[in-house]
Order: C-alpha cells, then sequence, then structure tokens
C-alpha cells in the first residue's frame, strides 16, 4: 500500500493546550507526505452523539483519506481502526459510536482490528488516547502500514452503534423530531426532512419544551410554524426550511430562533393545523 495523502481530524480537544498540535506533528512525523486537515475541535467534552452526527454528515465531502476521531478521556471500549470502501479510506477512532453512523454511511466496514497504546506512551498505559494511540495509527495508516500490521483483527459488525436519533410518528398523524444543534446563526436543526412531514401539509403546529433558564421556568411551548417551498427563504415568522445537508431546521424570518428555548435533545412535536 502507498499510504494516504490527506488526515481528517475531528475531536472534544479544543485548541486551549497543546494536544492538537501533538497530533499534527505525531501524523507528520510517520507520514511526512500527508496533510492534516481539522475538521473540528470543538465538540463538547465526551458528546459522541454530536461527533456521529458531524462525521456522518460529512463524510460524503471529505477527501479519501484516514480520518482520526477522538472524543472522550477514556477508551473504555478501546480504540480501533476500519477501512471502508475496499481501502480506500481508514477510521481510526474509539469504538463509543463515533465511527459506527460514518461506517453505514459508506457502505460499511471491510475489516476492523483493535489498537493498541504506542510505544510512548507511558509504562504502556495510553494516559491521552489521542496522542497514544490515535495519532500513532492514523499516521502509520498514511504511512502505508496495512491495517493488519495495527492490531487484533475484530468482528467490524460488532462496532458499538452511534446514537443519532431518527424522528417518531405517531398514530395520530404527528410526528415527533428532535433538536440536533442550534447554529451560531441561530437556527434550530432537527433530524426530520420534508418528505417525512408532507403528509401533514404546509402549516404545522410546532409543540415543545423550552429549555430552563436560570429564574425561568421551564413551560411548553406552542406556535404555528410554515413548511417553507424548497430553496426559499422563510417569508415570516417561524419556518422549516432545508439546512445545508438536506434536513429541516426552524428559522425566524429576519431573527434567531435559538432564543425559543431550545437546546440539543429537545423534542418537537409537530401536527398538522386545524
Amino acid at each position: 500500500m502507498s499510504g494516504f495523502d490527506t488526515v481528517t481530524c475531528l475531536s472534544d480537544l479544543g485548541a486551549a493546550d497543546e494536544s492538537v498540535g501533538l497530533i499534527h506533528s505525531i501524523i507528520r512525523q510517520a507520514a511526512p507526505q500527508a496533510t492534516v486537515i481539522d475538521l473540528c475541535h470543538y465538540v463538547d467534552p465526551h458528546d459522541t452523539r454530536t461527533a456521529a452526527l458531524m462525521l456522518v454528515r460529512s463524510v460524503p465531502h471529505l477527501a479519501p483519506g484516514v480520518v482520526l476521531a477522538s472524543v472522550g478521556q477514556r477508551l473504555d471500549r478501546g480504540a480501533i481502526a476500519v477501512s471502508v470502501g475496499e481501502g480506500q479510506s481508514m477510521l481510526v477512532g474509539p469504538d463509543n459510536g463515533v465511527l459506527a453512523a460514518a461506517t453505514a454511511a459508506v457502505g460499511g466496514a471491510d475489516a476492523a482490528v483493535r489498537l493498541g497504546a504506542d510505544d510512548h506512551a507511558v509504562g504502556g498505559q495510553a494516559l491521552h488516547p489521542a496522542r497514544d494511540v490515535l495519532a500513532p495509527a492514523a499516521g502509520r495508516l498514511a504511512a502505508g502500514v496495512p491495517l493488519e500490521a495495527l492490531g487484533e483483527p475484530i468482528d467490524p459488525t460488532l462496532l458499538l452503534p452511534s446514537l443519532v436519533a431518527v424522528p417518531r410518528m405517531s398514530d395520530d398523524g404527528s410526528v415527533t423530531a428532535e433538536v440536533l444543534s442550534i447554529t451560531r446563526w441561530g437556527t434550530v436543526q432537527l433530524n426530520v426532512d420534508r418528505e417525512v412531514l408532507a403528509p401533514l401539509g404546509a402549516v404545522l403546529v410546532a409543540e415543545w419544551t423550552s429549555t430552563a433558564r436560570t429564574g425561568v421556568a421551564a413551560e411548553a411551548t406552542s406556535q404555528t410554524v410554515q413548511l417553507a417551498p424548497p430553496g426559499s427563504a422563510p417569508a415570516a415568522g417561524l419556518a422549516l426550511s432545508e439546512d445545508p445537508y438536506g434536513l429541516l431546521e426552524l428559522t425566524v424570518a429576519g431573527g434567531n430562533a435559538s432564543h425559543l428555548g431550545f437546546a440539543a435533545g429537545t423534542e418537537v412535536r409537530l401536527r398538522r393545523a386545524t
């Protein structure tokens, strides 16, 4: 194998210390020909769900190569490396659900191995999983080291699944969606697409329990919401329109919807307006 010329990194390490720089340096020592791309290092600590979501919606746009995902301080289920696309790319990360959805999105795993700590780990222990396990493995794969040389083979069908929420349909026709994230522009991204909501019509009622804030109790909220035509911006009020990934997001014309009491994980019931 000739190796890979791109390593893409996703983590919850932030940029307040040397951790991300160490990852770059370790990869460069092993594979100086590889370009390291930082997808995001500001996932909330231990938020494997958001990390899995970021990765699964990014994989169609990533350059083929090695993907390193590091979320969480401990590798409770160990670290793994997964081959996908008949060896076109390799995914490296903890077996905590971060990699599973992205693996499925590209057709499943060809093979997988369990990784051990790098020789430079303190006493053979991975005190810093990204530094001691994931970055060395990503660098070796980028340099052309075969997957099977990195660890013990494991059954790729036994990877811990990703906890990416799906909408629920009720007998009365209503749909319960979930807030995936609040963007920096104040749009509220949901885990539902237009096709699922189409039977409810163009005018719906959205119901949710607003997030409790300091000095303000959580309360049930209900608002009429317009399902905006595809490719159009909301004309007025609260609206649902496509986000960059083909799902729907709640927006306020000329404003910011984040003040309406949403948070990641908030359930939003959508029903036909009567």
